[in-house]
């Protein structure tokens, strides 16, 4: 159900995206970062993998009903910031022009976008039991096949990470670590939330870089090299530390 308690969630990947904006945009000129390195930094260091790498995780870490949290910080989160700012920022940083125009219409019809928007208005609507039975089985499958997509993805270059090491790190430092503690801050600090749910927050903020996010710096002439080693160095590192993010969310929280 819908409700102020549920804020927090929605608002982590919102949040994460404008830190990482100002973050990357103060950056840039004392880093000598082009627009191309910029736009992708933003995005891959804005936007987090929530669901594909974030809900096997959670199911892992804190059992299958941390998923309810899960699909808050993804759904209105993760993907609605992908299918608004994220757009924009990479019409404004690709070296493609685009009028606001067309920035407004390839936001309408991002598909992940227009898959939120179908999702909350069917809620009202009940389904017939064996429809239901339908898309449960069908949900079920989602955590194997998506680590079997994200692994195809994955694809270290030695070449291409000793090319572009400096800004792979920069990017996975701030994504992976300085947006955790930005939001830890936030959240248990200064707004001092407890429980399951705000760590659940905290774990999928320290999330690696969205594939999603690759493939719009891809579509949008930025730099694809630099997005693909991101994720392929995120992904197995979010994996392997998760634990322990997991355990100084439930000291802190």
């Amino acid at each position: 159900e819908l409700g102020a308690e549920n804020l927090p969630a929605i608002a982590m990947p919102w949040l994460v995206f404008v830190f990482g904006l100002c973050f990357f945009l103060l950056l840039a000129k004392p880093l000598r970062l082009n627009r191309a390195q910029t736009g992708t930094l933003i995005l891959l260091g804005g936007l987090g993998n929530t669901s594909f790498v974030g809900f096997p995780i959670l199911e892992a870490v804190f059992g299958p009903q941390a998923i309810q949290t899960g699909v808050l910080v993804d759904q209105p989160g993760s993907f609605l910031v992908c299918g608004t700012l994220g757009i924009i920022a990479a019409c404004t940083f690709s070296s493609r022009s685009a009028s606001w125009l067309q920035i407004i219409k390839k936001i309408m019809f991002f598909p992940p976008l227009l898959a939120v928007i179908a999702g909350f208005l069917l809620r009202p609507f009940h389904y017939p039991e064996w429809l239901e039975a339908a898309l449960d089985r069908l949900g079920s499958t989602m955590i194997p096949l998506s680590l079997v997509a994200v692994g195809f993805q994955l694809s270290l270059n030695r070449e291409r990470l000793v090319r572009n090491w400096r800004e792979i790190t920069l990017g996975l430092a701030f994504k992976m670590i300085l947006a955790p503690v930005a939001i830890a801050f936030l959240y248990v600090g200064f707004f001092h939330l407890r429980g399951e749910n705000v760590q659940i927050i905290l774990v999928e903020s320290a999330m690696a870089p969205m594939i999603t996010a690759g493939i719009i710096v891809s579509e949008y002439g930025l730099n694809a090299e630099l997005a693909s080693q991101m994720i392929s160095v995120g992904i197995p590192l979010a994996i392997s530390l998760s634990p322990l993010v997991a355990s100084l969310a439930r000291m802190i929280s």
